[in-house]
């Protein structure tokens, strides 16, 4: 398991603190809090992602990235796994959320694993 800090790795956790905080938003802002499911996951799986991102910004782990690999997943597949595909705009917020947190995530897990080894801080 590697860890790297730096600017770069910076600039993806704030966008994905971001990207979970408008996923947190998204139900009041859009209009979706009566529909339970859509607004529940939205709240719930910003939160996650908004922990995981937080959690890297003290120290970027493989591991946080893949749970937001994950979650990013899950934000993009819920709608129709959780039936609140009919909603329109709660379907492509959470599409066009998670299909953005997997993308900066992979761009952070390459830059964790392209990373020059003299920036590697430790290896576990």
């Amino acid at each position: 398991m590697g860890t790297v800090n730096d600017r770069i790795d910076t600039t993806f956790s704030v966008t994905n603190v971001a990207l979970g905080a408008i996923l947190i938003a998204a139900p009041w802002l859009l209009g979706f809090t009566d529909e339970t499911r859509a607004s529940r996951n939205a709240w719930f799986s910003g939160g996650v992602v908004v922990f995981l991102a937080l959690l890297a910004l003290v120290r970027t782990y493989d591991w946080e990235e893949w749970l937001n690999v994950i979650a990013g997943l899950w934000i993009t597949a819920s709608p129709w796994l959780l039936w609140f595909d009919d909603v329109a705009r709660a379907r492509w917020t959470h599409v066009i959320v998670g299909l953005c947190i997997m993308a900066f995530t992979a761009l952070e897990l390459r830059h964790l694993y392209l990373a020059p080894k003299d920036m590697m801080v430790s290896r576990r």
